[in-house]
């Protein structure tokens, strides 16, 4: 499997948390997204939020760093956005002394904790990171968990632009790694050949000690794990 371990810059977010552990309130006009933040599609989806907000309130502050008079959202877009629709004034959050590099990785963390990026978001992160932030396919995978060579993957389905990985998304289509490098070969004209290592090997696993409740446990984390990475 590709994805060798949780994503490491969660640690971070921690890191530089845990010395304000109490949250303080800005005002919204004081907030502002990132204009890199990882997420590219679907951030004004936040309809499920509004009225989990309006419901529950904020369960969770957001994360923000200071630069000069304004402050940068690094952690909680999508609840920073809700917030807006729900017509607050202010919202709760924790400011981070991280610099912006580190900011970012946080930012690709936390949306990676919630399941928020597809692999080709994931893959234009990576690219930002090795572009202008001059990072090395070693560093990013030890900073993502994954392997470098899955990081190179990612980094092809990148080429992609977002009009076309929309028209997928529209179709219906997961937006799995399999897919999205099928479409980048089709739109490359380039023939079968794959982008990804196909490996032959084949793993069974014995799941008859486990109870019932365990097995179908291992089967819904398996079937999510094949679906995020196109594996059949």
């Amino acid at each position: 499997m590709s994805k060798k371990t949780e994503f490491q810059a969660l640690d971070l977010i921690s890191a530089y948390t845990e010395k304000k552990k109490h949250p303080s309130s800005f005002e919204l006009s004081q907030i502002f997204p990132n204009p890199v933040q990882p997420r590219i599609i679907g951030k004004d989806d936040v309809e499920d939020l509004v009225q989990s907000m309006d419901r529950l309130g904020l369960l969770e502050p957001i994360l923000i760093r200071k630069d000069k008079n304004k402050y940068w959202i690094v952690a909680g877009e999508r609840r920073y956005r809700a917030a807006i629709k729900l017509g607050w004034k202010e919202i709760q959050a924790t400011v981070t002394d991280a610099d912006e590099e580190i900011c970012y990785e946080m930012a690709l963390a936390e949306n990676e904790k919630r399941k928020n990026l597809n692999p080709w978001e994931v893959g234009k992160a990576i690219q930002y990171l090795r572009k202008e932030k001059k990072k090395t396919a070693e560093e990013v995978s030890k900073l993502l968990g994954y392997t470098e060579r899955y990081v190179k993957q990612l980094s092809s389905i990148a080429r992609l632009d977002q009009k076309t990985v929309m028209e997928l998304i529209i179709s219906g289509k997961p937006t799995s790694v399999k897919n999205l490098e099928a479409v980048l070969r089709n739109k490359e004209n380039r023939g079968g050949e794959t982008i990804s290592p196909v490996s032959k090997l084949k793993i069974t696993v014995d799941l008859s000690e486990l109870t019932v409740k365990a097995r179908e446990s291992f089967n819904r984390e398996l079937n999510s794990l094949k679906k995020k990475y196109g594996i059949i």
